[in-house]
């Protein structure tokens, strides 16, 4: 089923055009990323699909009663109501025939009625159907997943915004639209519940829209990638690698073609320019000239490379030990993690994961000395010099223009070159003028990162670099960070981006620091058969459990069994007892039929007695 439909779709914001005769449909159960650079019209494209956006020329036909669900990155929850609540609201229809069903339940127990019971078994049928035994633990599973499992009864509107837009989120998800659009998800979401949503999403049975410069996440969901280039936009199939692929592939077709076609018109021309003013020839020559006149002219294939340029260089060596961490313990008004331990070696190129407020922003910012440490040593090596990148951007000045920004740190630089390192960031004529503050996301960053170049440091100390980057950015600094002969110590939410830099990974938890030597795929893999050595001794706890309880369990049958038999042994022996008694009586020994009636009864107790001793003796032997 087709559920959107765009034919000829224009957009210009002044005299720019953002996209350009843009063709672009969903089908249900399809998974589409929207990719391209920052400004290419991604987000337009996605408001424009919501109506949020109007556009110039073309249309959009999207399928009746659809509904469609779109997170931003500016979404967020604003509520005055609880986490809980807020989230029941998505299921009110489920609540509603809850309540019914409860109201009928109780007419049925007071005063049993048919017509009440039949009606109440069609509603259960409804309840069942539209997920009413479900909804509940749905809405505490997300709450869990998405960081809220202490916050069920928090006011909203006291949380922060980071966290109102996680709720945002997770609100989304549980109202399952019939189409889903998602602008860059990932973003406040760490690494656990990043690859919860990427299941989620994978088992989405909808249409489903992603903008996201997340290539890692990209690759696990998307079925088809839509790119938006020089305002042209093209639907590649499969996920992101093969669009990787793909696109080398058309762009040498569409060169190919672009070459021949360019030989056959100078091949045309030729004959024409040579042919026309003959008297024999020159009805030929207008003939072909007419022809190559209204031949449709192919465009020369080009591929937006416009990159930043940059190179991590240093003045110095540094010894082979860069960074030793012992027994550290970090925090603010107290310490909230302890026991940190490890050693950091010279061009190692080490990430630090952990999940949202474990502490490693704090961590790094205790070892660049931004924060004391509360107990424990951190050690730096002979002749290092670091560089640290914040990720709140705390290194900019906002008052400032990008020029000043760059070149009151750099006095020594001429101003050409000064503008010619900015220019390597892409920020080129008059945006050198742009006020700090008036920056979008990325090119803060992109300035952040021409100043940390200009240090020459030899560690690197990273906090969530690729914040706000393209993907064509990310790589240019990821092949900077891999040819770095420095060592470098960052953290990221970035799967892709860590598993090209890190040649080493620092897990922290909450009760351990875990290394692991090798990029995020061997992490991966280790986490894994962790994992399921956790499964196979919980497994074998477990039978080893039951093993005993069934033993115990047996033992106490075993005692009971005894305390019968003991209890049933002394009663036969009494009886044979009282029974020899009786055959020394004058009216037994004297009656040969009451003597040997009385003989066979002592012979059957005797024979049952026995079998109990026997019994008795082989449970008192186990």
């Amino acid at each position: 089923m087709n559920l959107i439909s765009i034919n000829n779709l224009t957009k210009s914001f002044s005299s720019t055009t953002i996209l350009d005769n843009i063709q672009f449909s969903l089908n249900s159960n399809e998974k589409i990323a929207i990719v391209g650079r920052n400004g290419a019209g991604k987000s337009t494209l996605a408001k424009i699909i919501c109506g949020y956006e109007p556009y110039d020329n073309g249309n959009i036909s999207i399928s009746s009663n659809i509904k469609i669900g779109y997170f931003s990155q500016d979404s967020f929850l604003n509520s005055t109501d609880t986490v809980l609540n807020e989230m029941k609201k998505v299921f009110a229809k489920q609540i509603e025939i809850q309540k019914e069903l409860e109201i009928l339940a109780n007419k049925i127990n007071t005063n049993y009625d048919d017509q009440v019971l039949d009606k109440y078994t069609k509603i259960l049928q409804i309840f069942e159907e539209i997920g009413g035994y479900t909804f509940e633990y749905l809405i505490e599973t997300m709450l869990n997943k998405f960081g809220f499992k202490e916050y069920y009864q928090q006011n909203i509107n006291n949380l922060s915004g980071g966290q109102r837009t996680r709720l945002a989120l997770a609100k989304l998800l549980l109202e399952a639209p019939d189409i889903l659009i998602l602008d860059e998800p990932t973003n406040h979401l760490d690494l656990e519940t990043i690859e919860y949503l990427e299941n989620f999403l994978r088992m989405y049975k909808k249409g489903l829209i992603i903008i996201s410069h997340d290539r890692y996440f990209l690759n696990q969901i998307v079925n088809n990638v839509y790119e938006i280039e020089f305002s042209k936009g093209f639907m590649y199939k499969g996920n992101y690698d093969n669009y990787l692929s793909k696109k080398v592939d058309r762009y040498n077709e569409m060169l190919k073609h672009y070459e021949i076609q360019q030989k056959e018109i100078k091949k045309e021309q030729e004959f024409i320019d040579k042919n026309i003013v003959g008297a024999a020839t020159s009805s030929r020559a207008k003939s072909r000239r007419k022809k190559l006149e209204k031949l449709k002219i192919l465009e020369n294939p080009k591929i937006d490379n416009k990159s930043i340029n940059v190179n991590f260089g240093f003045n110095k060596n540094t010894g082979n030990i860069v960074l030793n961490v012992e027994d550290l313990a970090i925090g603010y008004n107290k310490p909230f993690l302890a026991n940190i331990n490890f050693l950091i070696k010279k061009q190692e190129k080490v990430a630090i994961l952990g999940p949202n407020g474990i502490g490693k922003s704090t961590l790094l910012k205790t070892i660049n000395k931004l924060i004391n440490p509360f107990s424990g040593n951190i050690k730096y090596g002979a002749g290092v010099n670091i560089a640290y990148f914040d990720q709140d951007l705390a290194m900019l000045n906002s008052k400032k223009t990008v020029l000043d920004e760059l070149w009151d740190e750099n006095r020594q630089m001429l101003e050409k070159d000064a503008r010619n390192v900015l220019g390597s960031f892409l920020f080129t004529g008059d945006d050198v003028y742009k006020i700090v503050s008036e920056l979008s996301g990325g090119e803060k960053v992109r300035l952040a990162l021409s100043k940390l170049m200009l240090e020459k440091a030899n560690f690197l100390i990273l906090d969530e670099v690729t914040n706000h980057l393209d993907i064509s950015s990310k790589e240019v600094l990821e092949r900077a960070l891999i040819n770095f002969n420095g060592t470098i110590i960052f953290v990221s939410h970035d799967r892709y981006f860590i598993n090209k830099v890190a040649s080493r990974i620092i897990e922290i938890t909450e009760t351990e620091v875990t290394e692991y030597i090798g990029d995020y795929a061997y992490y991966l893999e280790k986490k894994q058969e962790k994992t399921i050595k956790n499964k196979e001794k919980k497994i074998a706890q477990t039978n080893a459990y039951l093993e005993q309880k069934m033993q115990k369990s047996e033992q106490r049958k075993q005692q009971k069994q005894i305390s019968q038999l003991e209890s049933d042994i002394d009663q036969l022996e009494t009886e044979i007892n009282e029974l020899k008694a009786l055959q020394h009586t004058e009216a037994v020994y004297t009656d040969y039929i009451k003597a040997q009636e009385l003989e066979k009864k002592i012979q059957d107790k005797q024979h049952l007695l026995d079998k109990k001793l026997n019994l008795w003796t082989e449970l008192i032997d186990e």
